[in-house]
């Protein structure tokens, strides 16, 4: 699938967005989407340093998260896409050009929902870890859709079924009712704005009333947070899992 274009008109816009409200993953307040990137910002931040060696990036992106890793040998990025950053590109659901066992850590953020069969990406991730072996994953439970290829949602629970046979270290809900309302508020509006061409004009025009009005949702939708007991209206799930130790390949 081949990266769509962008518009000049696109691109000026996003670059003043950029300037205004941050680059990811550093996004400010105001930005419409900062709500997700701050949580999972918080959880790479906490598990990430004390990770290194050899470092697999799964839908690497431009490698956003390389530096906040610990001292690491070798850092590899596959993508679907040919990308300035991508090292390898890669078939989704396909399998990965490396030998069993050569990565300690496999780093994989907000991919999952693209892969028409999970089973197959997961066994990749534990074919090619080293025996105890760290994969730090997210992936979106209530969030809407994005993109052509957005195949799948996984609550929290799928995780003892989908990764059966790895030691979980860290499981967290990201988010609550308040910022889970937030963020699909947000994008709905944003996606509004985008839907038409002449809609699209109007975005400079209302720069100062958007990021304010972002900023004052997100916030909301944090203090609403506080309220939510329930723990089953999060936006993404973070993992950390672990490749049992003295195992063999698989």
């Amino acid at each position: 699938m081949p990266v769509v274009a962008e518009s000049r008109l696109g691109l000026a816009y996003r670059r003043v967005y950029e300037n205004l409200c941050g680059h990811h993953p550093l996004l400010l307040p105001w930005h419409f989407q900062w709500l997700p990137a701050h949580f999972l910002k918080r959880n790479l931040m906490q598990w990430l340093p004390q990770l290194g060696g050899s470092v697999l990036d799964v839908g690497c992106g431009n490698k956003p998260y390389r530096r906040w890793f610990g001292p690491v040998a070798h850092y590899v990025g596959i993508d679907v896409f040919a990308l300035p950053e991508t090292d390898v590109v890669v078939s989704v659901d396909g399998r990965w050009p490396f030998a069993d066992q050569s990565f300690d850590v496999v780093l994989m953020t907000q991919v999952m929902e693209y892969l028409a069969e999970p089973q197959a990406t997961v066994a990749e991730i534990r074919r090619v870890l080293r025996p105890g072996g760290v994969a730090v994953l997210s992936f979106p439970f209530l969030f809407n859709e994005h993109g052509r290829r957005d195949y799948l949602r996984l609550s929290a629970r799928s995780v003892d079924t989908l990764f059966a046979g790895f030691t979980l270290r860290c499981l967290e809900k990201q988010g609550g009712i308040g910022s889970t309302m937030a963020v699909l508020f947000l994008n709905w509006l944003h996606t509004s704005l985008n839907w038409m061409f002449p809609l699209r004009l109007t975005r400079p025009l209302l720069l100062p009333v958007w990021l304010p009005l972002c900023l004052a949702v997100n916030l909301l939708g944090l203090l609403v947070n506080r309220l939510d007991v329930t723990g089953a209206y999060y936006s993404n799930v973070f993992l950390v899992l672990e490749r049992p130790a003295g195992e063999g390949t698989s």
